[in-house]
């Protein structure tokens, strides 16, 4: 969706390839990233992501229940939160309000 909107997306297969390119690429404008991948879960990547690149924003997505304003363990506060599911136009509302730096 993003793609579709403009923007230049890299997808990472897990989440280590996910910081390396977050650490590699200079121009990396925000990190999307969800609860479970392999080699490196969400809130792990996040930690890791904000001691290199403090200022990068960041969202992320929650595939599990939470109810309404609830943080998911590991993730700073933060860090928004989009639960699944979700639509299109929701994460396009979200990463733009965090491009925008309005959140």
């Amino acid at each position: 969706m993003l793609c579709l909107s403009g923007d230049c997306v890299y997808q990472a297969y897990d989440g280590l390839a996910a910081l390396e390119l977050v650490l590699g690429l200079r121009n990396v404008d925000l990190l999307i990233t969800n609860t479970s991948m392999p080699g490196l879960e969400g809130p792990k990547l996040i930690r890791q992501v904000r001691e290199k690149v403090p200022t990068l924003p960041i969202l992320y997505i929650a595939n599990l229940e939470l109810s309404a304003g609830t943080v998911p363990d590991g993730v700073p506060p933060d860090v928004p939160t989009l639960r699944e599911p979700f639509t299109a136009a929701q994460l396009l509302v979200a990463a733009r309000a965090l491009l925008d730096g309005k959140h």
